[in-house]
């Protein structure tokens, strides 16, 4: 999948020069999408900054996803933007009981996170209805299909709950905009019951035992010092920096240079199976990914 940004605006749509405040973005968003033609399928992303447009589909399917950041091989591409990290958000699209879309937002353990509602270094949110926030340098707004947008920026409804991670002792706090989510946390558990993680590849064997929190607050694999760092050792520099997240029983590709496989096919995103699940990584000298309960 790959962004279909544009660097130009329809003629009737202006964008500031700067970096627009939220409110601006979502009035830019808003015209925009009046003059599009392509239907939109779950959530229309729209991100601007100092003369930068794009806009990307989310679509509702189960095992769809965009990863958000500065590396080219990312969905939507955040560029000129230092601060922003090579991979750092993932963004899905579901459909909940009553067909109402929802977006989820989760930060993949960078440094800036994402701001919204005034709020600096959020690191999840789930939402239904447009939201609007920012990453870096850039303002972004996602738009639902199938509803009437309000003309200006609303105050989504807001809740905030705190995780205590049995392993540290600072507590983990996540942004909820209606409905309930859980952060993406920034340091994984090493011992009690759950699953087990194994790499192996020309570099050696590592193993990791992860807990069901573990998964509930995201486990990155790759060679950047924020992935788990009980396996980078096995890793080489044909495995991207951010790799792979392992996130509630599925694991997501983040828009990795050589690619995650299954069955000799090129993946995504794959259904985590307690009964076992292999995974390769990479291409060149790959790495070899084992999930398993126990």
């Amino acid at each position: 999948m790959r962004s279909n940004a544009s660097t130009c605006l329809p003629h009737q749509i202006k964008i500031p020069i700067r970096a627009p405040s939220l409110e601006t973005a979502y009035a830019v968003a808003i015209a925009a999408d009046r003059v599009r033609e392509e239907p939109n399928v779950g959530y229309r992303l729209y991100w601007m900054a100092d003369g930068r447009f794009g806009s990307f589909d989310v679509p509702m399917d189960p095992g769809a996803f965009i990863v958000v950041g500065r590396h080219a091989m990312c969905d939507v591409v955040l560029d000129g933007d230092p601060t922003i990290a090579l991979r750092h958000l993932l963004i899905r699209a579901s459909r909940l009981d009553d067909g109402c879309p929802r977006l989820s937002v989760v930060d993949l353990h960078t440094h800036i996170g994402f701001e919204v509602n005034g709020a600096r270094q959020e690191r999840s949110m789930a939402l239904t209805g447009p939201v609007a926030f920012r990453v870096g340098a850039y303002a972004l707004v996602a738009l639902p299909a199938g509803e009437a947008h309000p003309p200006a920026l609303p105050q989504p409804s807001q809740s905030r709950a705190l995780v205590l991670h049995p392993y540290r002792d600072a507590p983990i706090s996540s942004i909820t905009l209606l409905p309930r989510a859980i952060q993406l946390g920034e340091s994984m558990a090493t011992s009690g019951p759950g699953w087990t993680l194994t790499l192996h590849g020309a570099r050696g064997s590592a193993s990791l035992r992860l807990s069901a929190l573990d998964l509930e607050l995201g486990v990155l694999l790759g060679r950047a010092p924020k992935c788990a760092d009980a396996l980078r050792e096995v890793l080489h520099d044909g495995i991207s920096r951010v790799h792979l997240l392992l996130r509630k029983g599925v694991a997501y590709d983040l828009a990795s240079t050589q690619g995650t496989y299954t069955f000799h096919r090129r993946v995504r995103s794959v259904l985590l199976d307690d009964e076992g699940t292999d995974l390769r990584m990479g291409t060149a000298s790959p790495v070899f990914v084992r999930w398993r309960a126990g």
